[in-house]
C-alpha cells in the first residue's frame, strides 16, 4: 500500500502543473519531476474547478484546452495523486462555517478545498494563492510549489 499524503494540491496548482502557458507552470510541474518522495492529495472539488479553468477561452485564463484534452490531462494528475473529498454534510457544514465567519464570494471554493486537507488529516496546503488560504486555515502549513522544491527534505 502507498504511504499517505501529507500535502493537498490547490487547483491553481493543477491548472499551472497542466497548462504550459501559465506563468507557474515550471514550479507546478516540478512537484512531479526527479526523484522526489512527495506525494499529494487532491480535493475532488479541485478537479472540477481545474476543468472549468482549463476549457476556458480568452479572458484571465485563456488556456482554450478541449474538453477531452482537459479530461485526460486532469485523468493523468488523479492516477499520480489521492483523490479526497468532503461528505455532503461536510460540504454543508463548511458552508455553514464560511456564512458564520462573514466569508463572502468564490473564497467559498478555496475554504471547500482546504477542508479536505482538515477533514483527511493532511498537514499542508499547497498553492500558488497563500494568503487566501492562510487566512482561511491558520492551523495548516500553506507553502507555494517553489516552497515545497526549496524545502530540505527529511
Amino acid at each position: 500500500m502507498a504511504a499517505r499524503p501529507d500535502e493537498l494540491l490547490d487547483s491553481n496548482v493543477l491548472i499551472a502543473l497542466l497548462a504550459e502557458a501559465h506563468e507557474h507552470h515550471a514550479a507546478s510541474i516540478g512537484l512531479f519531476l526527479g526523484e522526489t518522495d512527495l506525494r499529494f492529495a487532491v480535493s475532488a472539488h479541485s478537479y472540477a474547478e481545474a476543468y472549468s479553468m482549463l476549457t476556458r477561452c480568452g479572458g484571465p485564463a485563456p488556456f482554450g484546452f478541449a474538453p477531452g484534452e482537459a479530461w485526460a490531462a486532469l485523468a493523468s494528475v488523479r492516477a499520480a495523486t489521492e483523490l479526497v473529498g468532503l461528505t455532503p454534510a461536510q460540504t454543508f457544514d463548511a458552508v455553514r462555517r464560511y456564512a458564520h465567519d462573514a466569508g463572502v464570494g468564490p473564497r467559498l471554493y478555496d475554504r471547500l478545498i482546504g477542508e479536505g486537507a482538515v477533514v483527511h488529516g493532511l498537514q499542508r496546503i499547497v498553492t500558488w494563492n497563500v494568503a487566501h488560504m492562510r487566512g482561511l486555515f491558520p492551523g495548516l502549513s500553506v507553502v507555494t510549489p517553489t516552497d515545497m522544491l526549496a524545502a530540505p527534505r527529511l
